[in-house]
């Protein structure tokens, strides 16, 4: 009797988490910056910037708050990439409306090491640097701040916005070369 119990939860749970709840879905065509940058959802956050539709090509740049399955990014390219994005009818109190699935990688170009990208380090109350163990974006990015480490400091102690000037390093490390 156990056994049988078991097997109902069991196909009972899977049923549960099927993708019945999504009510539209579409492929479409999608950029990745080179750099993920700050923002505030429910709590400060990390997001890809990203372009598609209308925006796709221009210079426009949105924050994407969810993650996108099967997609492994790694900074100091731009991706174009093939998306399935489903909504969700009755996502969980805690999740987005949609969900987004790599189809395929369409190309990866790297950019060059001088490119430099601006990050927003703090937005009124909301600080996005860590120094938990050095430097870090949200104890995710390290940053070496050279000869700025002071200043940084100084700022995100005085101002309601900071803004820093970044370029990639080796090691997946961003260097902050100016600050605003």
């Amino acid at each position: 009797m156990k056994k049988y119990l078991l097997l109902v939860m069991t196909i009972g749970l899977l049923c549960a988490c099927s993708d019945d709840d999504v009510t539209a879905s579409e492929i479409t065509t999608m950029r990745i910056n080179h750099y993920q940058n700050t923002a505030i959802a429910l709590e400060p956050v990390l997001t890809l910037l990203v372009q598609y539709g209308d925006s796709f090509g221009t210079e426009s740049w949105n924050n994407l708050y969810s993650s996108i399955e099967g997609f492994d990014y790694a900074p100091g390219y731009i991706y174009d990439l093939s998306v399935r994005i489903d909504q969700i009818g009755n996502p969980a109190a805690d999740a987005g409306s949609y969900k987004y699935t790599l189809v395929e990688v369409l190309a990866a170009q790297e950019i060059p090491a001088e490119t430099e990208f601006d990050i927003n380090l703090k937005l009124n109350d909301n600080v996005f640097v860590t120094t938990d163990s050095g430097y870090q974006l949200l104890n995710q990015i390290d940053i070496d701040c050279n000869t700025l480490c002071d200043t940084l400091d100084e700022l995100l102690e005085n101002q309601d916005i900071v803004v820093g000037t970044f370029k990639h390093s080796a090691n997946n490390i961003i260097q902050l070369i100016a600050l605003e």
